[in-house]
């Protein structure tokens, strides 16, 4: 999957017991879904906790994950959402790189920073 990841949603937290067409059903209301991926676990044939649904688009991505975030519970279970890839810390293992911004000028002329 993860064809377009700007458009794939990850959906974390999800029981084992929550079927597939049960989680299509309730993805489905943010807006059209083009796949659903649910990874099972090979030995035990159980839901890993967690799918990728990709949708049409990158907006209605960003939108299901607004609409869904804090939203939906299942088997007691509160479902996470988030732009896939985008919950991953940095590929070196620091936060990640905050710009440093310039000092906004004083309109007083006290700003140390602003020559007048």
């Amino acid at each position: 999957m993860s064809r377009n990841p700007g458009r794939t949603v990850y959906v974390g937290n999800v029981d084992e017991k929550v079927s597939e067409r049960v989680l299509y059903e309730i993805l489905i209301q943010a807006g059209p879904v083009m796949d659903l991926h649910v990874p099972y676990d090979k030995e035990n044939s159980r839901l890993k906790g967690y799918a990728f649904a990709e949708y049409e688009t990158e907006e209605i991505a960003q939108y299901a994950v607004r609409l869904f975030s804090g939203l939906v519970r299942m088997n007691g279970k509160t479902l996470k959402f988030v732009i896939a890839g985008h919950d991953k810390p940095s590929p070196n293992g620091n936060n990640p790189v905050v710009p440093k911004l310039n000092p906004v000028p004083s309109l007083n002329g006290n700003n140390p920073h602003i020559q007048w």
